[in-house]
């Protein structure tokens, strides 16, 4: 009987020591609401008829997207540690995956070491999330639909595929990274927006490293007493056997941001400019089939002349033990060609209010209108959603 204690009290001990130079977590999120939006246009250039229509329904992911993922470290000695992360979307309205594949949200495997700081290889987010979307935008983050700062900084939430990633640590408050994609896995298009459309149907991943769309980007931040600041620069680069890509195009986009705890309010601030084209704008055929819209088809549009500028002020105060209220007003403007044939400033104001029962568990609900939505003149929408939210 001694011996078997003792034999167990080793086994636990040998296994403790392994745990401290590995470990493999298990994670999630799921955030499940009732959602209402409608949305309003007028007969006119967009629509040959007039636009009415609204929709309540049960949803997905309204405050942070749902999702499980498991991730893992291993100590490797000198400092330096293996890193990996698999992480897919779920639907919690229906039990279904992301579309795009099971690990869809990330898919890396890295080397990491606190002096020199991260590499990584595969699909994740962007270096304009980690520096400038999440750190900014301390009310809605980069997923309340409508109000949400990629809304109209769509580089601030963008996952790319076959990616090497660089992310430093922090020197006295200075962060830095950089990033290459050999191929985004985005989709793309080229309109010409003054005439009829021309949209590429080439879809990349050929053997030529050319014929991929690819994106390359930067970004530098600092952080000292509560205050963060950044900047960050991406240009995506056309595949060459498409319109685009025989056209020579490339779009270009800047941010500078940011942001400051006061401890009794956070607040935010971004400005954004993208030339060359337009960056993952949202797709206006989920409203109505009815409206015809020259601007942008969903993803990375190369359109020379065409461009925006965006802004996005939110704030976020606690009230009482447990409460947060948040508010946010973005807008995004067309400059050159797409404001020639139209197009109009895209104004959206939230408002929301969040319960936290516990660190992992709260109740939300949130508010937003739009006007101008996606840049359409006369196309305006409400959304109000109310929901759960538990990770773990």
């Amino acid at each position: 009987m001694k011996k078997t204690l003792l034999a167990a009290a080793l086994l636990a001990g040998f296994a403790g020591a392994a745990s401290a130079q590995s470990s493999v977590t298990l994670y999630g999120v799921l955030d499940g609401g009732v959602r209402y939006q409608n949305f309003n246009l007028s007969n006119g250039p967009f629509s040959k008829v007039d636009i009415s229509t609204s929709s309540i329904a049960v949803v997905s992911g309204t405050q942070s997207t749902s999702r499980f993922g498991v991730k893992g470290v291993e100590d490797l000695g000198s400092g330096n540690q293996a890193v990996w992360n698999l992480e897919g979307q779920v639907n919690v309205n229906d039990g279904s995956a992301g579309s795009y594949s099971q690990w869809q949200r990330t898919s890396i495997v890295g080397l990491r070491n606190d002096a020199w700081g991260q590499v990584d290889i595969g699909r994740q987010l962007n270096l304009a999330f980690k520096f400038a979307g999440l750190p900014i935008d301390t009310a809605f983050g980069v997923n309340a639909p409508i109000i949400n700062i990629s809304g109209v900084m769509g580089v601030t939430a963008v996952r790319q595929s076959n990616m090497l990633m660089y992310q430093s640590p922090s020197f006295s408050g200075f962060k830095f990274g950089a990033q290459y994609s050999f191929n985004t896995g985005l989709a793309q298009g080229k309109q010409l927006i003054t005439g009829a459309g021309a949209n590429d149907t080439a879809t990349g991943s050929a053997f030529d490293t050319g014929n991929n769309l690819r994106n390359i980007a930067g970004a530098v931040s600092y952080e000292n007493s509560g205050f963060y600041v950044t900047g960050v620069y991406d240009k995506f680069t056309p595949a060459s056997n498409t319109v685009a890509g025989a056209n020579g195009g490339g779009v270009t986009s800047w941010i500078v941001a940011a942001a400051y705890d006061a401890k009794v309010v956070k607040v935010g601030v971004a400005y954004n400019q993208v030339r060359g084209g337009l960056v993952a704008g949202s797709a206006t055929s989920g409203v109505s089939s009815d409206i015809a819209n020259p601007f942008n088809n969903g993803g990375i549009v190369f359109a020379d002349g065409a461009g925006t500028n965006a802004w996005n002020i939110n704030v976020a105060a606690p009230v009482g033990a447990n409460g947060t209220v948040m508010a946010a007003y973005q807008g995004m403007a067309p400059t050159g060609i797409v404001s020639d044939v139209g197009g109009a400033t895209q104004q959206t104001f939230g408002v929301g209010y969040s319960y936290a029962f516990t660190k992992r568990t709260n109740v939300y609900a949130i508010y937003s209108y739009v006007n101008n939505y996606q840049n359409i003149a006369g196309l305006s929408g409400n959304t109000g959603t109310v929901g759960i939210r538990h990770a773990f």
